[in-house]
């Protein structure tokens, strides 16, 4: 039941603001001078800031001393529309539950070892633990490069952090969703999301076919566009046998819709995307949507331990929009 309480509470939990574009969000998290070593009182700095309903959590579940301990902290802080945006039923189930709700407080509690500004030193990825002992995952899309340039996003399984509140030698990052404990286990792996759902059938088969496992995906972190079923069967007639029947054609159509690298949806922007078949899809992000060459996500940033799932409304017809290179 515990379980299936997690299941539900984080399925649901999805922030309207999926989509919206880089310029956003401003450059105020990215802090890059080291915190004066002074004592600040974390909790008190969270309730004026406005985080209210966080600090009445970590209080109801005991996790003051936890919060209140004298080294440095990264604070992914919910705010309160973020716990507001929980179905009211399975929050209620969820403080009753006293275990459950000191997880969930305690996998938004960064461990940090040293003075630092974290997210502007971050080059593209970084797992870091948590006090739950979980792992959260940040990524930095920078508009001119990896470097220290302004102008760029970050998240925290893919949720954006809105700014940085300096607080003593710790560091509270905003965010407008809770998030899930187990988002980065070990056991949700690209793979077993995909087997979890009857939906993905089809391009689940063709890596079952192709005898692809879990370390395909484990070898470095990928961006997985995973079409439906629906969007196979809309296929002109022979189409699907014919791929199934060639193997070439097969490991086409899986590289086509894998791309190297961590790319939520804040991540994506207007232009050419490489895959790893060698060639580069269009991605087109607009208000009402992002588009990745014909094929429109229509359920976004579905954090797997070994990346992050798009599910796409039509298979990937990729175009080349330059000439590949020789290597």
């Amino acid at each position: 039941m515990k379980l299936i309480l997690v299941i539900a509470f984080f399925v649901v939990n999805v922030t309207a603001s999926v989509y919206a574009t880089q310029n956003q969000y401003d450059s105020a998290y990215a802090v890059q001078s080291a915190y004066p070593p002074k004592s600040v009182d974390l909790l008190n700095v969270l309730r004026q800031n406005g985080f209210t309903t966080f600090v009445d959590l970590i209080v109801k579940a005991g996790l003051v001393e936890t919060f209140s301990a004298k080294r440095p902290f990264v604070v992914l802080a919910p705010t309160n529309e973020a716990f507001a945006a929980i179905d009211p039923a399975i929050l209620a189930a969820l403080l009753k539950d006293i275990y459950l709700l000191r997880d969930i407080l305690r996998y938004h509690l960064v461990l940090f070892r040293e003075l630092c500004s974290l997210v502007s030193s971050i080059f593209v990825e970084l797992p870091m633990n948590t006090a739950l002992g979980e792992v959260v995952r940040f990524n930095v899309y920078r508009n001119k490069g990896p470097s220290f340039a302004t102008e760029d996003i970050a998240t925290a399984n893919g949720v954006p952090l809105l700014r940085a509140i300096p607080t003593g030698k710790s560091i509270i990052y905003p965010i407008e969703k809770v998030l899930n404990p187990q988002d980065v286990s070990p056991n949700n792996t690209a793979i077993n999301f995909l087997r979890s759902n009857k939906d993905f059938s089809i391009f689940l088969s063709v890596l079952e076919v192709l005898g692809i496992t879990e370390n395909y995906f484990k070898v470095r972190p990928k961006t997985t566009f995973v079409p439906t079923n629906a969007a196979f069967k809309a296929l002109p007639p022979g189409v699907l046998d014919s791929i199934f029947a060639d193997p070439d054609k097969l490991v086409l159509l899986l590289n086509t819709h894998v791309a190297s690298g961590t790319f939520y949806t804040a991540g994506l922007i207007d232009g050419p995307l490489t895959v790893l078949v060698g060639i580069q899809v269009d991605i087109d992000v607009t208000p009402y949507g992002i588009t990745v060459g014909n094929a429109e996500i229509i359920e976004p940033d579905i954090t797997v331990s070994d990346g992050v799932v798009h599910v796409i409304s039509s298979v990937i017809q990729a175009q080349e929009t330059c000439l590949n290179r020789p290597y």
